[in-house]
């Protein structure tokens, strides 16, 4: 597995991407609705397709072997095992309404493991990666080596999620009840994780991720000392009810609250 040609294009990249989207925000953003129910709204903006068009002509420069799968255009297959996931904006309900928590999110899978992932925050002058071994955050020029926090008292804990409209109000209460008052639903999407990755929240429990959500972080979670997995403590590259929490200890307490739960859909 080769890490150094694509960590180092995936390190390049935030400098790409943020001075793409300069160009482009002098242009006015159109949203629509690509839900296909009525009732529900699942908005897409010209700049999430326009973001992701330009990160896969980076990819299928450098890397023309290689799979490709994203949020806004169909996948491209390949008969090598090397996979990238796109989302290109990852939480384009804060982008629209002019929230700076909105993020750019790419990841490299071997044999459908995550591996290498960056989450990108340009309106936040930051941006997440990881390497073969550790995770770390590029904030202002610095660089930051991240630690999950060891904390694994039920009664201490920091716990943020958001359940994406997944579950009733009273399956959320339910859940959110079990945790009492360190529980805060909170809706900034990849930023949740990247915070836990800095060791600032010790538990992130979310409902309903697409794979795309979720495939760029789980390797800057694990390389930071923390655990990530769904619901029923199985792989998170599929997506789903996914748990992150900063440690083992923590991971399985927290799944033996999260068990009752766990045949809700």
């Amino acid at each position: 597995m080769n890490y150094n040609k694509p960590f180092n294009f995936l390190k390049k990249l935030p400098a790409k991407l943020n001075s793409f989207y300069a160009k482009k925000s002098r242009a006015e953003v159109v949203v629509n609705n690509k839900s296909k129910s009525k009732k529900d709204f699942d908005p897409v903006t010209n700049f999430d397709k326009s973001f992701e068009k330009y990160i896969r002509s980076l990819i299928n420069k450098k890397f023309p072997k290689d799979s490709i799968i994203g949020e806004e255009f169909e996948d491209k297959f390949s008969f090598n095992d090397y996979k990238w996931s796109i989302d290109p904006i990852d939480g384009t309900r804060a982008f629209v309404i002019g929230a700076p928590t909105w993020s750019n999110l790419i990841s490299l899978s071997f044999k459908e493991k995550s591996f290498l992932g960056l989450a990108n925050f340009p309106e936040l002058s930051k941006y997440y990666i990881n390497d073969k071994k550790n995770s770390y955050l590029y904030k202002n020029k610095k660089k930051f080596i991240l630690k999950s926090s060891n904390n694994n008292n039920l009664k201490t804990i920091k716990i943020i999620g958001n359940f994406h409209g997944t579950l009733s109000y009273e399956k959320q209460r339910r859940v959110i009840k079990k945790f009492g008052w360190s529980f805060r639903l909170a809706g900034f999407d990849a930023l949740n994780y990247c915070l836990l990755a800095e060791g600032k929240v010790d538990a992130v429990i979310e409902a309903n991720l697409k794979p795309y959500d979720i495939l760029p972080l789980i390797p800057i979670i694990k390389n930071s000392g923390a655990i990530v997995s769904n619901w029923k403590n199985e792989l998170a590259e599929n997506g789903g009810n996914i748990l992150a929490t900063s440690n083992r200890k923590l991971h399985n307490k927290i799944l033996k609250l999260l068990k009752p739960f766990t045949k809700i859909k």
